[in-house]
């Protein structure tokens, strides 16, 4: 328990520290109607965006379209609908739902919601499952009345998440051509988007829906200076503090847990500090392994490879694999967020790369070059 509560005193300090990261995303939505941030696996995107939108309120909504666990575009549909409902509602929408007994007041916004999400809408929203019926360009209509009476952030979250199944049932391309409309149409309406780099030529390639539109911002993790204030306001030595933003490239969830570790047990090694937390990472270490296994054939060994520095399945060790397969699996490891490329590859999470080296050492994979591609 003391231990979480540390982490979450240093997770308030590092969102303090990242401040500026916000703001460049505030200054940008008032410049801009299409704001979009790019960044590798674990950096902070949704955490920042988050900060720099702030919360939804009745005269400013904001509404929060995660892409992450969507099954279809009704599914979708059925999240819309209710995050629109919970803008206009706030507290009172749990009120709504319990659908018994409820002021005049409330049935007066009730009708008024209705007009907004249509009465099949209102009904979408209400449910505690999705129907599968409410059409995703109904709900996004109902978005576009919203930002018809009063300014609207849409903040689309996690651009990356249908790309990581093989024909996944929700349609990317089509969402974002309509929400693209939606702000050429001249509505009260700025539009944030979030994801991974992998996911960079799906929104901004030349055939893609914002191409040449709007500003768009890059993430990494936090630089040293980051971490030394964060350091500084938990009484971390500052010379601590640089080893382990060495060993772990900065990974914000690791040195989180790394700073509280110390001021929770004076651990004064950062080799034994990660050591230690690596220990407590075996389950997360399957399940990586078991999630590469699921993207690609090759995903597993693809990130032992990484992790132990040897470059992604080079050379004679990819066999018969040709390179057009290697990159189709290095492809589907970033954008799953298991592995970045900086200038090599490397495996995102410290902990998983500290397990499959068996050692503390940093490694990072050298990129192919054409000559070894063609060996």
């Amino acid at each position: 328990m003391a231990l979480t509560k540390e982490i979450n005193r240093a997770r308030w300090t590092l969102e303090l520290a990242r401040s500026s990261e916000s703001e460049q995303i505030t200054d940008a939505i008032q410049l801009s109607r299409i704001v979009g941030l790019l960044g590798e696996g674990e950096v902070g995107k949704t955490e920042t965006v988050r900060s720099a939108l702030g919360p939804s309120l009745p005269d400013n909504p904001v509404i929060h379209m995660d892409l992450e666990g969507a099954a279809s575009d009704e599914h979708l549909a059925f999240r819309l609908v209710r995050q629109v409902a919970l803008a206009e509602l706030g507290t009172e929408f749990s009120t709504l739902k319990v659908g018994t007994l409820v002021p005049a007041s409330l049935e007066r916004k009730r009708v008024d919601l209705a007009n907004l999400l249509t009465i099949q809408g209102l009904e979408e929203a209400l449910r505690d499952w999705p129907s599968g019926e409410l059409p995703l360009a109904h709900a996004l209509q109902a978005v576009e009345r919203l930002a018809r009476r009063r300014e609207t952030i849409l903040w689309i979250d996690h651009l990356e998440a249908p790309g990581l199944t093989p024909r996944h049932p929700l349609d990317l391309d089509r969402l974002l051509w309509a929400i693209r409309e939606m702000v050429q149409t001249g509505l009260h309406l700025s539009v944030v988007l979030s994801g991974r780099d992998a996911v960079e030529g799906r929104v901004l390639g030349r055939e893609a829906a914002f191409h040449q539109q709007g500003q768009w911002l890059s993430l990494d993790n936090p630089t040293d200076e980051v971490w030394e204030t964060v350091a500084s306001s938990l009484r971390v030595p500052l010379d601590l503090a640089a080893e382990l933003t060495r060993l772990t490239g900065g990974h914000p969830e690791t040195m989180l847990a790394a700073l509280a570790t110390h001021v929770e047990t004076k651990q004064a090694s950062a080799n034994q500090i990660l050591s230690d937390l690596a220990s407590t990472s075996v389950p997360l270490l399957n399940r990586s392994v078991q999630h590469a296994c699921t993207l690609h054939r090759l995903g597993g060994k693809v990130l032992e490879q990484i992790a132990l520095g040897h470059g992604p399945y080079a050379g004679s060790q990819r066999g018969d694999s040709p390179p057009q397969e290697i990159r189709k699996v290095l492809g589907r490891l970033q954008m799953a967020g298991l592995i970045r490329h900086d200038r090599g590859w490397s495996v995102v999470n410290p902990s998983v790369g500290i397990l499959l080296r068996r050692e503390i050492a940093t490694a990072s994979a050298p990129d192919w070059g054409m000559d070894e591609l063609d060996s």
